[in-house]
């Protein structure tokens, strides 16, 4: 779960489902990423009330802090690949 705040209320987000933007084809137009998420409060518990204050900008900031987490776990992948990598030649 992230934390985050919703019209300057913190709470936290469970991410549910996420399409990457989609730079379309010949055939198909271009579309924007999708994100689907639940709303808690900070002990955990479903804040739907929330929802009612959600704003066109708290979802636009929880869909850049969501894709801001997966490029931060790609690159500790690539991190963790490379060091491997080292560890390989050295032992090698």
């Amino acid at each position: 779960m992230m934390k985050t705040r919703i019209a300057g209320i913190p709470c936290l987000v469970d991410v549910t489902s996420y399409t990457p933007a989609d730079s379309g084809s010949f055939f198909e137009p271009p579309s924007g990423p999708e994100i689907g998420y639940e709303v808690y409060d900070r002990r955990g518990y479903k804040a739907n009330w929330l929802l009612a204050k959600l704003t066109d900008d708290d979802d636009l900031a929880i869909l850049e802090q969501h894709e801001a987490s997966l490029r931060e776990g790609r690159d500790q992948a690539r991190i963790d690949a490379y060091l491997d990598s080292l560890e390989a030649r050295a032992l090698a």
